[in-house]
């Protein structure tokens, strides 16, 4: 459904149940609008579900379920190339079954994080907000970065 909106263009989406969350560069309705990219020291309250992931030859590698320091130390590290700092986060970890277009269903990372951050590159976190956070998910509604 996300897909058809754009014509396939790459979008990232969250379903919250009663609705979804649509982030794209192309306009979706009339009524859409573009998102302000805060400055540099703004604060702000967050949430992400994003597919932790380390990889180790062409294998993804997700942390134990309750290894909320591996997920903490991954969002720091991303945090600090996407021009933000996380002040305070609850990290909870999870996994979804998800399934691909060819009828195959697996499992991945679902970890949720909320919290505070700190914004320290507003050009970077501009990127972060455009493109989400993490590589692994992203077509199952991972990484996107709701603040």
């Amino acid at each position: 459904m996300v897909a058809g909106l754009v014509k396939g263009a790459g979008v990232l989406f969250v379903d919250n149940g009663d609705h979804v969350l649509v982030r794209s560069d192309l306009p979706l309705t009339d009524i859409g609008h573009p998102l302000a990219v805060p400055q540099a020291n703004a604060v702000l309250c967050f949430e992400l579900k994003a597919s932790v992931a380390q990889r180790i030859g062409r294998k993804n590698i997700y942390p134990a379920l309750h290894d909320w320091q591996s997920r903490r130390t991954w969002l720091d590290a991303q945090a600090m190339k996407l021009g933000f700092e996380v002040l305070a986060a609850h990290v909870q970890g999870g996994r979804e079954t998800v399934a691909d277009g060819k009828g195959r269903q697996f499992w991945i990372d679902a970890s949720r994080f909320t919290g505070v951050l700190k914004v320290t590159d507003s050009a970077a976190f501009a990127v972060a907000l455009a493109k989400g956070i993490g590589r692994v998910g992203k077509a199952f509604g991972m990484g996107m970065l709701v603040i």
